[in-house]
């Protein structure tokens, strides 16, 4: 049987993979801490605060592939540098001896942002191209799916909590990728040893509009509260001002700053070398539950 070790398991791009490929691979899921209701029988837990890799060391001799999914991505620029570039580089000078494959979980803001969490995205895939290792680095666009948090489920929320939904930038662009095709390819991956050394966008077939996201959550969560469309403009004011003073995460200040127009993202190389098939958001977005299933 295939062996992986999974590094910053908590999070939902890794629990889909391991969900849905548990019985296809020997996982060892590493994590801060882990809730022992989402345990599964056939996976090996080992709780880690990223300080100190050694305890891992042989264990990734002996199972050599590694997908990698630690990073923050809403937090102050220190707290940024900190996760993305300092627990990625602990673990390469850990592991530098070692003949390991690996799939690092990057960022498609990288193609048309800047800041500290594309300066830290950018420094681990940099580090990772020097080690002279296998890898490949994927950089996903919006990612939606089962387990997921952040992103739609916090679109989800709104909805559900407030009389109205609003739709902040209702013209504005995403081109959200379902998250269980991901880890698929990804399975696919590992399972070949196939691994070209290649940085990949990966995102959804097509840009869908705000307004129609939300069109599309108001029938998942079937209600007929209307949407009210806000200009993105004036929210990002409102929300520069705010960062100044309150956590970053609370008001999703990286997502809404960043939103910007942009020209669709382009996941042909990722499709040619391993097979990716994207399903279409409309389609993917009714094969899970909702944030409170």
């Amino acid at each position: 049987m295939n062996k992986l070790v999974i590094i910053g398991a908590n999070s939902a791009i890794a629990a889909n993979f391991i969900h849905r490929h548990h019985q296809d691979f020997s996982i060892v899921a590493v994590a801060r801490s882990f809730s022992t209701a989402k345990k599964l029988a056939d996976v090996t837990y080992i709780e880690n605060d990223y300080s100190d890799f050694g305890p891992l060391k042989e264990t990734i001799r002996e199972y050599q592939n590694i997908l990698y999914c630690v990073g923050v991505t809403n937090a102050d620029d220190a707290t940024i540098k900190s996760v993305n570039e300092g627990v990625f580089e602990r673990l390469l000078c850990t592991i530098q001896d070692i003949d390991f494959k690996m799939a690092f979980i990057s960022s498609a803001a990288i193609l048309f942002n800047s800041g500290a969490y594309v300066d830290s995205k950018l420094f681990a895939e940099d580090a990772l191209e020097k080690s002279g290792k296998a890898f490949i680095s994927l950089r996903p666009s919006v990612m939606h799916g089962p387990f997921d948090q952040n992103n739609l489920v916090k679109m989800e929320r709104f909805a559900r909590k407030l009389p109205f939904i609003p739709v902040i930038g209702p013209r504005y662009l995403i081109q959200p990728v379902y998250m269980p095709d991901i880890v698929d390819t990804l399975a696919k991956v590992f399972a070949s040893a196939k691994f070209t050394n290649k940085r990949y966008t990966v995102s959804g077939p097509a840009q869908v509009t705000l307004e129609h996201v939300f069109s599309l959550l108001k029938r998942k969560l079937q209600t007929r509260k209307p949407m009210i469309k806000i200009p993105l403009w004036p929210v990002q004011v409102v929300v520069r001002f705010l960062a100044l003073f309150l956590p970053k995460n609370l008001i999703m200040a990286h997502q809404i700053l960043n939103m910007k127009i942009h020209r669709p993202f382009d996941s042909s190389e990722f499709i040619a070398d391993y097979g990716f098939a994207p399903q279409s958001f409309e389609d993917s977005l009714f094969r899970y539950g909702t944030c409170a299933e």
